[in-house]
């Protein structure tokens, strides 16, 4: 009897075992995932061959989001194996920009996101492009700032024409900055045609603003001329007048700044130092670093940073009258991962930024790659890294790329995505009519066959990339910069005043995205044979007549003509 009892006991123990094993635990529950959500934005800046879209990512589905973008065509419902924008990045908003589209054509988008479980597609909806071109909105700018306080100013416009189509948002647009764009801060205004008047509040006393006109119709934005104004506050006179020093031996915590007390105002120097901020025109409300002393130049050191993370800096000097700060200095700590990835886009749509500086040289150049964001911050500043261009093409968005790190990751993480593919086919006209990356596995070497020399020659120049009255430089007028600045390397590059930050290349043979962080080519208007010259820098090296094949993506930097 005993036995049996044991062997019962035995069989109700595994058959409990077995039904517990077999039921769902809660931690397999909340380890579920599943498709991604996703909406779709309607189109806007409808015009004949362009438009903008894009989408909302509301949930990557519990796991890691493999692509996402838009995906269009002239049939309904469209999906990833029809025309597509990718846009990579995880939860949240993003923008695509369509180009080579033709007249009068109805198309169809849907947002769309992939992730481990298969791809989800955001409602559909459609536009369709004009039969004739929409012209920007005209703008003028009044030539002054009125009733200009500590912290508000008054500046009014004129728009003379809408362009093409109704407007939809006028005002002005104003940065501490020059070149501000609806992307800076905005005060709108209402109506449409005709002169007004916006008000700007929040503004910081005895600061130096820059402002624009602005107004926008179904095309885009149109601006008017840039003006400044500076807002009132404590006597200029008063203060003391200082310097802030450049950034430098940047790592991913530390870096090294001061500044330069020349004159201590209307009475003695009660404390200096820098204070430094991620937001722009930091004060002393900020973070400090006071350093003993009155007069005269002094150092910092700046330690405890946020790795891959841009700071702002200002030198201060306090006397009886109040505060004084030196010009504000920026970079861009090494290192880490990026949180901001930023779209450089060479479509026409997007204009760079014109901010001349002249060179040693005489010469006068654009302070930036064509497509960045910005002058870089660090050797390493991928919003600075700009677009890709093969030798001769125009601005079609072949060589739009978005950014999220200034090099590689540890894991592999790539620095940059193409935001187009790649095709094998050449093109036998100076305008592919495409958005694709052109490459080049037959020995030609050039996304065109046949070759055409004449491209890029001079600010008239066949598929000139570059802002009116700017060109690509010669060989010779790049080499003379390296020459005038003593550059030898990467450090010596973004130590001149060009700030020529290392942005790698795009494979001629495959199209990959490779090199940032590692060295940079820069392309020249000067051929080679059947190639074009470059300038190559890299860590430890400068080439000022280095040749590459035409079909290979390369930054390039402007010369005004």
């Amino acid at each position: 009897m005993k036995k049996y009892v044991v062997s019962f006991v035995c069989f109700l123990v595994v058959v409990n075992f077995i039904i517990l094993s077999c039921t769902p635990s809660e931690s397999s529950e909340s380890n579920v995932v599943g498709l991604p959500s996703i909406t779709t934005t309607p189109a806007s800046a409808i015009n004949m061959t362009t438009a903008t879209s894009g989408g909302v990512l509301t949930s990557s589905g519990g796991t890691v989001i493999l692509s996402r973008g838009v995906c269009y065509s002239t049939s309904p419902n469209p999906t990833t194996d029809d025309l597509k924008i990718v846009k990579p990045g995880s939860l949240g908003t993003f923008v695509c920009n369509f180009t080579g589209l033709t007249a009068g054509t109805q198309y169809y988008v849907r947002a769309y996101a992939k992730n481990s479980v298969g791809t989800a597609y955001g409602a559909e909806i459609n536009f369709t492009t004009t039969t004739t071109a929409i012209a920007l909105p005209i703008v003028t700018t009044n030539d002054e700032a009125t009733d200009i306080t500590e912290t508000t100013a008054n500046i009014g416009g004129n728009v003379t024409s809408a362009g093409g189509a109704t407007i939809t948002a006028r005002g002005i647009c104003y940065a501490t900055t020059e070149n501000p764009t609806i992307i800076s801060t905005v005060a709108n205004a209402t109506g449409t045609t005709g002169t007004f008047t916006s008000s700007l509040t929040g503004l910081s006393a005895s600061t130096v603003y820059y402002a624009r006109a602005f107004a926008t119709n179904s095309g885009g934005t149109g601006y008017g001329a840039q003006i400044t104004f500076t807002t009132s506050g404590t006597t200029i006179g008063d203060l003391p007048i200082l310097t802030t020093t450049d950034a430098t031996s940047i790592t991913d915590t530390g870096a090294l700044s001061g500044g330069n007390v020349t004159s201590a105002g209307s009475s003695a120097i009660t404390t200096r130092g820098i204070c430094y901020a991620t937001s722009e025109l930091p004060t002393i409300s900020d973070n400090i670093l006071p350093v003993s002393g009155t007069t005269g130049s002094f150092g910092s050191t700046l330690s405890g940073l946020t790795a891959d993370t841009m700071y702002f800096i200002r030198a201060y000097a306090t006397n009886s009258s109040g505060t004084a700060y030196g010009n504000q200095i920026m970079f861009t700590t090494t290192g880490g991962t990026a949180t901001d990835p930023i779209d450089a886009v060479c479509d026409g749509t997007q204009p760079t930024a014109v901010v001349p500086i002249t060179s040693s040289t005489g010469k006068i150049w654009m302070d930036r790659n064509l497509g960045a964001s910005r002058a870089a911050t660090s050797s390493k500043d991928y919003k600075a890294y700009g677009c890709l261009y093969q030798w001769g093409r125009g601005n079609d968005d072949h060589a739009s790329i978005t950014w999220s790190r200034g090099e590689v990751g540890s894991f592999g993480e790539l620095a940059g995505v193409a935001d187009n593919g790649t095709t094998t086919v050449h093109s036998t006209t100076n305008t592919p009519g495409n958005a694709l990356f052109v490459t080049d596995d037959q020995g030609i070497y050039d996304w065109r066959s046949p070759q055409n020399d004449g491209l890029w020659q001079g600010v008239s120049g066949i598929n000139n990339p570059c802002p009116s009255g700017y060109r690509l430089p010669t060989q010779a007028e790049f080499e003379a910069e390296t020459v005038s600045y003593s550059i030898t390397g990467s450090t010596s590059a973004f130590n001149s005043i060009h700030k020529f930050p290392l942005a790698g290349d795009r494979a001629f043979d495959s199209g990959s995205v490779r090199g940032q962080g590692v060295d940079a080519a820069f392309w020249t208007s000067s051929i080679d044979l059947n190639d074009s010259f470059n300038v190559y820098i890299s860590a430890n090296e400068m080439y000022p007549d280095a040749s590459s094949g035409r079909s290979a993506g390369h930054s390039v930097r402007c010369i005004k003509n």
